[in-house]
C-alpha cells in the first residue's frame, strides 16, 4: 500500500486554491524571476521534523490520491530546493507541475514506498547531539 501523507506530521500554510505572491516590493534579488506568485492546486505546507535546503522546513503539497513524488526548482537565494508531493493524483501533479512550470528544474513521480522514504530521508532533521 502506498505512503499517505497522514503518515507524515504536515502544518498546511496554504489551503487548496489560494494564491501567494513571490514578488517582495522593492527587493532587486527576487525583481526578475519568472514566477511572481501561485495559485495552489493543493494543500500546501510543510513537513513537520524535515528541513529544505534553504535551512527551512521541507515544502510539500498534499493531494487526493496515491502518487508520490517531488519537484525541484530553482529560487534567487538558493540554487535549488526540493518540494515534496504527497498523495496526489495525476491530474493534481499535472496542476502542480504547470504552476511552477517557469521554475522547474526537475519532476519526479516515485516508483514505490522505498523510493519515497530513500528520498525523505535526506531531508530528515538532525539535532545537534546527532539524533533525531
Amino acid at each position: 500500500m502506498p505512503q499517505s501523507s497522514s503518515q507524515f506530521d504536515i502544518v498546511i500554510e496554504n489551503p487548496q486554491g489560494s494564491y501567494k505572491s513571490f514578488e517582495t516590493e522593492g527587493d532587486p534579488l527576487w525583481q526578475d524571476y519568472p514566477l511572481k506568485g501561485v495559485t495552489y492546486p493543493v494543500d500546501y505546507g510543510f513537513i513537520r521534523g524535515y528541513q529544505s535546503e534553504d535551512g527551512h522546513d521541507l515544502d510539500v503539497f498534499r493531494g487526493t490520491g496515491n502518487l508520490n513524488g517531488h519537484i525541484r526548482i530553482w529560487r534567487c537565494d538558493v540554487p535549488i530546493e526540493t518540494k515534496f508531493a504527497l498523495s496526489v493524483t495525476n491530474n493534481e501533479w499535472a496542476e502542480i507541475k504547470n504552476a511552477f512550470a517557469p521554475v522547474i528544474k526537475e519532476s519526479v513521480l516515485f516508483e514505490s514506498d522505498d523510493e519515497l522514504k530513500s528520498e525523505l530521508e535526506k531531508f530528515r532533521k538532525v539535532d545537534q547531539n546527532g539524533s533525531d
